[in-house]
């Protein structure tokens, strides 16, 4: 009955609108809630690319969810541009690097997403800097950013309240100064578990599919690592993927994540040392360590090291011919799988033999 109740008073709601397809956005301008307010208000879509499927979106709003998240302060069409009629089909995609009403208080500026949208466009995962043709399957702001919008407090805003105090000595506004501070406090807070960034990334990184499309390894053997296994036991001081890939440490940043091909990269094999060797990381490695390891490797493909001199480089180049390289694979596949039936095949044939020396050693003793 509450399921039918609903349905009817979506009817009733969004069919009055639908009979005037002109409605001007002055008419609807902070009555957004009047349609979004409601569970299941959705429509089915079909996605694009190779692997096209219809999926259903789904267009509610908690507005009082809303209201205590980091994006409450800001008006629908702040970032929702180009509504300006209902049903509002035709609206353009959310564009992150449009300007906020909001006042960037360090600048005094409109405060805008541009140089993180501008960064990522430029880094392997954008239309800019991506190496592959087909760039339909790049990610998106909010593939990563997927709980951004209702991302609760983080809570830890609770301890320091004398902290708040005296901030609020020089900017008296307590909303602004509690608001500005629980900002910081989540900007500077770990809001991931090394656990769900390896998943996240793997989410991509780990699909073969994708990964083919890409022209990209895929990445399987970093669940055997050790920096896997610390992490499954919930070892938060462990590197996951983005220490070595976006160390924060050594000037780099998710947003501008670049392939280990290019020589500013945090993974290339020049820069390989440096990433190791990152405080509360191996602080002491070795150039043999750093060059020598595999943090993921992949099975279809193994990477020999030699050093050479180069212009007085010093660069460390890769030998790279994947026909050898698939062959040593198989053949080492081949002496494990021959080593392990011997082990087994010897140990079962022992018991064997032990237990056939008993029974004729029974048998002459006429027990």
């Amino acid at each position: 009955m509450k399921v039918r109740a609903t349905v009817l008073l979506i009817i009733a709601t969004v069919i009055p609108l639908l009979l005037a397809p002109s409605v001007g956005l002055a008419e609807v301008e902070g009555s957004c809630t009047m349609c979004h307010k409601y569970p299941g208000l959705g429509r089915m879509e079909q996605t694009e690319g190779e692997q096209a499927k219809p999926i259903k979106r789904r267009f509610y709003i908690n507005n009082d969810l809303f209201e205590t998240t980091y994006h409450g302060k800001i008006s629908c069409k702040s970032c929702h541009t180009g509504v300006d009629k209902i049903p509002h089909t035709d609206a353009p995609a959310v564009n992150c690097a449009t300007d906020c009403h909001i006042i960037n208080p360090s600048s005094n500026k409109s405060f805008s997403h541009k140089k993180i949208v501008d960064d990522f466009n430029d880094s392997s995962h954008g239309k800019k800097g991506s190496r592959i043709k087909d760039k339909s399957g790049l990610p998106v702001c909010k593939d990563c950013h997927n709980n951004k919008t209702y991302h609760a407090s983080t809570g830890k805003e609770t301890d320091s309240i004398h902290q708040i105090t005296v901030c609020q000595e020089c900017h008296q506004s307590e909303e602004f100064v509690k608001r500005f501070y629980e900002h910081i406090i989540y900007r500077t807070s770990k809001r991931r578990t090394s656990k769900e960034v390896v998943k996240l990334c793997g989410s991509c990184h780990a699909n073969q599919e994708l990964m083919k499309k890409a022209d990209l390894d895929t990445v399987v053997g970093f669940t055997s690592t050790f920096h896997a296994k610390a992490i499954k036991f919930g070892n938060e001081d462990v590197a996951n993927c983005l220490n070595c890939h976006a160390p924060y440490q050594l000037g780099f940043s998710p947003h501008r994540i670049t392939s280990a091909r290019e020589k500013n990269s945090p993974v290339n094999i020049n820069n390989k040392i440096e990433t190791c060797r990152q405080s509360d990381c191996h602080s002491e490695a070795s150039k043999d360590f750093a060059l020598g390891s595999r943090v993921h490797p992949s099975p279809d493909k193994i990477k020999f090291l030699i050093t050479e001199k180069t212009s007085n480089s010093g660069e460390v180049r890769l030998i790279d011919d994947p026909a050898f390289q698939a062959k040593v694979i198989d053949w080492i596949q081949l002496f494990y799988k021959i080593l392990i039936l011997a082990v087994v095949g010897g140990l079962g044939s022992h018991r064997l033999l032990d237990l056939y020396g008993s029974i004729r050693q029974h048998r002459k003793g006429g027990h």
